[in-house]
C-alpha cells in the first residue's frame, strides 16, 4: 500500500479546500507515492518526535500543526526546522498535516472536543468562519464544571475570564487559537466559552461583554492524535499506526 492511498481516504472526510486561505494544509516533505508500513500521528512536528519517528521506522507522519506555515528562504541544518527536513528526507519519512480543514470539516477537531465535554446536540457556532461548536450539558456550578474540564483535558490549571457565580448550561468551544470568536459564542448566548490562547486586550473585552471564557491552552488539541489514530486503523488494518509519545506542549507549570 501506498501512503497516497490513506491520504485520499483522509481528505474525503477532511478535504483541503476547508482550510483556511492563510493556512498550509497537505503535504509538507516528502513524497506519498511510496511504500506504507508504519505511521506516526502527532500533534506536532518537533526534533523529539522526528528522532521518535526515525526509531519507530515510519514511513509517514501524520500532524495536526503543519510543520511549515510561510516558505522557507534557505534551510539551514543548524535550526530546528533545517534539522528536521534534513533527517526527514535522509530517512525518507513524508510530513502531511491536516491543520484548518480538519478543525472545520464535520467530525473534525471541534466536534471531537464538543463530544468529549458532552454537549448535547453540537452545532456549527460561528457561521462566517465555519468554526468552533456550540450546545447544551447538563447544568452543573461553575465550579464544578471547570473541575470537569481540567479531568476531561488533563489540565492542572485553567485561567478564568469574566464571571464565575454563575450555572453553566450553554456552552461554545474552539479548539486552538478562537478567542476571536468569541463574539460569536456571544450572540450563542454562551455561558461559558472555551478556547486558548486568550491575550490580555482580548480578556478584558470579554470582561466588558459580559461573557465568561476558559483559557484551556492550545495543546488541548492533542485530541486529534487518538482519534485519528483510531479512524485510519479501522480503515487500513493492515497498517500500523502509532500514537507519539512525545509531549510537544512547550509550557510547564510549577
Amino acid at each position: 500500500m501506498n501512503s497516497i492511498e490513506i491520504i485520499k481516504y483522509f481528505e474525503t472526510k477532511y478535504p483541503l479546500d476547508l482550510a483556511y486561505e492563510w493556512d498550509n494544509c497537505g503535504l509538507q516533505v516528502g513524497t506519498l507515492n511510496s511504500k506504507v508500513e508504519r505511521v506516526l500521528i502527532t500533534l506536532d512536528v518537533t526534533k523529539n518526535v522526528v528522532k521518535e519517528a526515525i526509531k519507530s521506522k515510519v514511513n509517514l507522519i501524520i500532524s495536526h500543526h503543519p510543520l511549515l506555515f510561510k516558505p522557507m528562504k534557505n534551510i539551514i541544518y543548524d535550526s530546528p526546522n533545517g534539522w528536521i527536513i534534513k533527517n526527514l528526507i535522509q530517512h525518507n519519512i513524508a510530513v502531511y498535516s491536516a491543520h484548518t480543514n480538519f478543525d472545520t470539516a464535520e467530525g473534525g477537531m471541534n466536534d471531537i472536543l464538543a463530544d468529549a465535554l458532552h454537549i448535547k446536540e453540537a452545532k456549527l457556532m460561528d457561521e462566517v468562519d465555519n468554526i468552533g461548536r456550540y450546545g447544551s450539558i447538563d447544568t452543573v456550578d461553575f465550579d464544578t464544571f471547570v473541575k470537569n474540564v481540567k479531568e476531561i483535558f488533563k489540565l492542572k490549571t485553567i485561567k478564568v475570564i469574566g464571571n464565575t457565580k454563575k450555572d453553566v448550561s450553554t456552552i461554545g468551544i474552539s479548539g486552538g487559537s478562537g478567542s476571536h470568536h468569541m463574539y460569536a459564542a456571544k450572540k450563542r448566548n454562551c455561558d461559558v466559552y472555551i478556547t486558548g490562547d486568550i491575550t490580555y486586550h482580548t480578556a478584558l473585552d470579554a470582561v466588558q461583554m459580559g461573557i465568561t471564557l476558559l483559557d484551556v491552552g492550545h495543546h488541548i488539541e492533542v485530541i486529534f492524535v487518538d482519534a485519528v489514530k483510531e479512524e485510519l486503523a479501522k480503515q487500513f488494518p493492515d497498517v500500523e499506526f502509532i500514537k507519539s509519545v512525545v509531549d510537544t506542549n512547550p509550557y510547564q507549570e510549577y
